[in-house]
């Protein structure tokens, strides 16, 4: 018994270890995509002052399998939180692909209650510059404060809020949507000012760095049990 006990107490360090690292390199990666895409071509009004201002929150789960009722009291101190403007959830071992998550994440935004309104966002290059332009590193779901975006929406170009007010299949090409052509254009004119290529070589440079850093990891946690 007392052997048992070792192995296993050896095995919740192995774990509770790995858990922060990934903690550590997710959100590491995902700073960078903040920083060195979003940031540098303006893709967002708020994304820069929230982070500096530290209006920003970010959560990263670090198990496969996670409802989204198990986010409920993260959410709910978010949302009582007047300081958290942005916030956003990261999973970097979501493994059940792209239509999949953007089901979970709709299932997150219920817990919102009007609060923060959601963003999906998923690695890999997609059609249609809305996709195109939110490749992170890993699975995330971005919130932003309601009140925040009305002010934007007083200030900024209507797509800024429309990107997270309209369904995501209205935001890509072939969905007749006035406001979707609103989006559609404004990343359009985005892409063709930056150039596609240079802005995936940025994205395909994150993407390599995740791949690097994730391998590393899963070996040294293979050995370390």
């Amino acid at each position: 018994m007392s052997g048992w006990s070792v192995s296993s107490e050896h095995n919740q360090r192995v774990s509770m270890v790995r858990a922060a690292t990934l903690t550590r390199e997710a959100l590491r990666l995902h700073e960078r995509y903040l920083v060195e895409f979003v940031e540098r071509f303006g893709l967002c009004p708020w994304a820069k002052t929230a982070r500096q201002t530290g209006r920003t929150r970010r959560h990263v789960i670090t198990t496969a399998f996670c409802e989204p009722s198990d986010l409920q009291l993260l959410l709910a101190a978010w949302r009582s939180d007047p300081q958290v403007e942005v916030a956003f959830v990261i999973r970097p071992l979501w493994n059940e692909g792209r239509a999949a998550f953007e089901r979970w994440a709709e299932s997150v935004a219920t817990l919102l209650e009007n609060d923060f309104v959601m963003a999906p966002f998923y690695p890999g290059a997609q059609r249609g510059s809305v996709r195109f332009l939110r490749q992170t590193p890993d699975p995330t779901v971005q919130l932003v404060r309601t009140c925040r975006l009305a002010a934007v929406r007083a200030h900024e170009p209507p797509h800024y809020a429309d990107i997270f007010e309209l369904p995501l299949r209205d935001l890509c090409p072939g969905s007749a949507a006035k406001r979707r052509d609103s989006v559609y254009e404004t990343n359009e004119r985005v892409i063709a000012r930056e150039g596609r290529a240079a802005m995936q070589s940025i994205l395909d440079d994150i993407c390599a760095d995740r791949d690097k850093t994730y391998a590393s990891l899963w070996r040294g946690h293979a050995e370390a049990i």
